[in-house]
Order: structure tokens, then sequence, then C-alpha cells
């Protein structure tokens, strides 16, 4: 708490200190705040969920993510500071020193061409089908492919518009989800985003670089991350990915791979809800990217259901019924037990600013 005071000082100190520069009339203050309570149906020990960060716990009501930004888009020059706090924040910090898991976002940017940006700092993940912000996505839990790729990136990234519909994006990092970094190398990253039409966009992520994810020696890793977004009607709305990862094998020579895929159907019921659909699978069987040591690693079918309902432009209600089926026993059931089978309930309200 000592550390997020602070840093809600900085963002305060830095804007007076920008009372008199014109940057002043382009900083947008926002805030959101995602507060649940959710239901594992096998009732893990200690409330812990596995092979999730969000949510992270179980029968009991807290905080998902809560986070206060300062955001500056003017001409030539743009950033964000973004300090959070919450179950997710731990989790997905959980290697990282205390004094960066304040940080959701920290990066400035430089505008040095037309259509040509440079940003250096800490920001989300691009790769993945959905945004850390759980009110920006179908569905209230983030999907297996979002789960197990990186939430936020510390590096530089350079991004250019090529038209009006397409952009690319080149980034050199630290790694895969590390802002402090776990050996000598770097990894680079790349983003191509094409909006065909006013009702379908795609968008191919990927990844390549030596990481020490599962084991203690870096292996190269390459990840490949395609989105398919289509606006069927005013009514209906689709979300795909599709992600392919290959990795040198821990233990002997040769590469292994895992795939994941995930299909989202929206159904806009009135201005105030609607009804999201989703089934996903994801297949990891030499375990590169999630352990469960198991023989059959992480291969899981998941379906949802979620509702959501807006009560004005700043307050919102989700609710999200899933269920999970891993070909192995890998879910925590009570004290001592695992079973194939898990479910999730999960209700939240949350605040935007």
């Amino acid at each position: 708490m000592k550390k997020l005071t602070a840093s809600l000082g900085l963002i305060l100190s830095t804007t007076s200190a920008l009372a008199d520069s014109p940057l002043l009339k382009d900083l947008k203050w926002g805030a959101f705040l995602d507060t649940y309570y959710a239901m594992d149906f096998n009732r893990p020990k200690d409330h812990d969920r596995e092979y999730t960060t969000q949510p992270a716990r179980s029968e009991e009501f807290n905080i998902n993510l809560a986070h206060i930004d300062v955001t500056l888009k003017s001409e030539k020059t743009r950033g964000r500071l973004a300090v959070q706090y919450g179950n997710s924040v731990t989790k997905n910090y959980s290697a990282e020193p205390q004094d960066a898991k304040i940080f959701q976002e920290a990066y400035i940017g430089k505008k040095i061409g037309p259509q040509t940006w440079i940003d250096a700092g800490i920001f989300l993940g691009n790769i993945g089908i959905e945004s850390w912000i759980s009110k920006d996505n179908y569905t209230y839990t983030r999907s297996l492919i979002s789960e197990y790729t990186p939430y936020y990136s510390a590096g530089v990234r350079l991004e250019h518009a090529i038209d009006l519909k397409q952009s690319v994006q080149l980034q050199l990092l630290n790694g895969w989800q590390n802002i402090s970094e776990n050996n000598n190398g770097k990894a680079i990253g790349m983003q191509y985003k094409n909006i065909l039409s006013d009702k379908f966009t795609f968008t191919y992520n990927n990844f390549l670089g030596d990481e020490e994810v599962v084991s203690t020696k870096p292996r190269f890793r390459t990840y490949h991350n395609f989105v398919f977004h289509y606006l069927a009607s005013e009514k209906w709305q689709f979300l795909a990915g599709v992600d392919f990862g290959h990795q040198s094998a821990q233990d002997s020579k040769g590469v292994n791979s895992w795939y994941a895929t995930s299909l989202n159907l929206r159904q806009v019921i009135d201005q105030t809800s609607s009804l999201t659909y989703r089934a996903e699978y994801h297949n990891d069987p030499h375990q590169s990217n999630v352990v469960t040591k198991t023989p059959n690693g992480f291969e899981v079918i998941s379906s949802s259901v979620n509702y959501d309902y807006k009560f004005d432009e700043y307050t919102m209600w989700r609710t999200e019924l899933k269920g999970f089926y891993s070909k192995d026993k890998i879910y925590p059931a009570g004290v001592k037990y695992f079973n194939r089978f898990d479910g999730l309930l999960v209700t939240s309200l949350s605040l935007s600013l």
C-alpha cells in the first residue's frame, strides 16, 4: 500500500509540474475498479484457483483489478502512467520485484514521422484476443489463449500506419512478460492489423526470443497469434483467435509445439445487456508454456456463457458460468484431490471513469 500511495503521489506531482505547460490540456485522467465474487466448484485448498490469473480467488469478495491512470495525447507526444492493485496483479507479477508490480503501463512516445511513433517503457501486451481490462472484453474471464500470453511487456516499440486501414508494429523486448531481465538475450515481436471492412478486422501478432519460461536454461521460442473480429450485424458479433507456439525442447534436441483456439459469439440484447457464448481448446502436451507435471500436459476444453448489464456509462454488472475438462487430473479439489473437471461461477461489479 505504501508503494501504491507513493506512485499516486508521483502522478500528482508530475501533473502539478506540468501545470504551466501547454501539454496539460492534453492530459486525461482515468480510473477503473473491478470487484468480484467467484465460486470454484472444486473448492480448492486455500481458495487459490490454479491455471488462471483472473479471477484468482474462490469464495471471497475481492478486487480483480483497480487502476488509476493519466494519459497524454498530443500532436507529437503521447504516453500513459497507470498504477494498479488487485489479485490479477499479484499473480501476473509474481516473478517481478516489488517496485515493478504497481505499474500497469509507464511509457512515453514521440512522433518521428507523419505516420510513425516510437514508444519506450512498460506497456500492455499485444498478443491474445482480449485486454487485461475486463470491461473491454466480450467475457469477464480471459480465454486460455490470453491467460498464457504476456499481459505486459517492457521495451521499445515502433508503430507505423501504412494507410487508414493498415498498421504495423515492431517491438524490441526484455522477453516474454518480464520487466526484470532473466537472461542475456532480448526478444522481438511484431503486429500487423488490417481493417478489411467496416465489419471485419484481422490482426496478426508474433514473438521470437530465448526465454527461461519453464526451465532454468533459455530455449528459443516462437509464437504466432491470429485474431479475427467480425461484426455480422448490430445483434451478433464474432471474435476468434488461433495460436501456435514452438520452443526448443527442454531436455533433448528438437522442437516442442503447442496450439490453442478460442471462439466467442456475442449477442447484443439491447443497449444495456448482452450475452456471450465461448468455446475454446488448448493443447500443450510438452508443457512448454503451461506446467502441469502430468503425462499429457495441459490439454483442456472449455466453454462459458457470460451476461453483461450496463447500469450506466460508468458501472457494469457481469456474470459468467464456465466449465473446464482436462485430459489429466490437474484441477485441485479440496485438500488433496485432483479432478479432470472444474467449474466456475463469477459475478463482478465494475466502475470505470
